[in-house]
């Protein structure tokens, strides 16, 4: 007689973190089996699209070639034409790019494309409590990472001629700040909404016939995606899982745009000043 394998359930501890940490959401779960892609043909596509606007921005800023010219024939001053391109990508394709498909391809209500990429309500809960949590862990785990392993991933990407960021790049040595303050307000728009609308709101969605690869294979693209600072995203691959992890717990977009912001502002303040004492 065959023994029968006992179901061991996982410990109290796990489910009441389990519990702490996420939040089920039907109606988002619907969205994504109603609306993933299907076909061949579209899920190569929707994951080409986690691509193509960092494809289009590489082309327009770190091409010189391409870059030279736009600025002969606009007559717009460098470094103002790179962050109007900038800004046409963070902000023009990541927010308005999925309105227009979901209400024109897909017949969605304004209403219904809100509750599509998870704003129609807010995540108190995730947004004011699991965020700092999560941040803090983020930062702790990232900072042996970012003393030993990042400045050699940053010299071994920089050996590619191809992957350096140009010497005009608004993106060198903090020369964005350079920009007008209405700039850098779209620019934070694009960076810590836009994006978050289009990859987490929308992408990851459209993907979900990749099952649990989803929110990792949507987190890498995330960072490949970021073609134009290649040496500065690209060696953090590992730690953009975060993204993808935070909204597979969440399943509403306002505690990843706080994480966003956080990343971008705080942990690289809270790095350099602890990577300084360390010196």
């Amino acid at each position: 007689m065959k023994a029968v394998a006992e179901v061991i359930p996982p410990p109290q501890s796990w489910l009441r973190l389990q519990s702490f940490l996420v939040r089920s959401d039907r109606r988002q779960d619907q969205f994504t089996a109603a609306h993933q892609a299907r076909t061949a043909s579209r899920q190569v596509l929707y994951l080409a699209l986690h691509l193509l606007p960092g494809a289009f921005a590489y082309l327009l800023v770190n091409v010189s070639a391409i870059h030279g010219f736009m600025v002969r024939v606009s007559h717009i001053p460098d470094p103002l034409l790179q962050g109007l391109c900038m800004v046409g990508v963070m902000v023009a394709w990541h927010l308005f790019f999925p309105f227009i498909v979901l209400n024109r391809a897909e017949k969605l209500s304004f209403r219904q494309i809100v509750s599509f990429l998870g704003l129609d309500h807010f995540d108190f809960k995730g947004f004011f409590l699991i965020v700092p949590l999560f941040f803090l862990v983020y930062t702790l785990l990232s900072l042996p990472f970012m003393r030993f392993a990042y400045p050699v991933l940053v010299d071994w990407i920089n050996l590619v001629p191809w992957l350096r960021d140009p010497s005009y790049s608004i993106f060198q040595e903090d020369r964005i700040y350079l920009l007008p303050g209405w700039m850098l307000f779209l620019f934070a728009v694009g960076n810590f909404v836009g994006e978050e609308v289009y990859f987490r709101g929308y992408l990851l969605k459209k993907i979900g016939f990749l099952g649990s690869w989803a929110w990792i294979v949507n987190s890498m693209l995330f960072t490949i995606y970021h073609m134009w600072q290649p040496s500065m995203t690209w060696p953090l691959i590992i730690f953009s899982l975060a993204f993808g992890l935070l909204m597979r717990w969440r399943k509403n977009l306002y505690p990843l745009i706080l994480f966003h912001f956080l990343v971008n502002i705080v942990w690289g303040a809270i790095i350099g000043a602890v990577l300084e004492r360390w010196h």
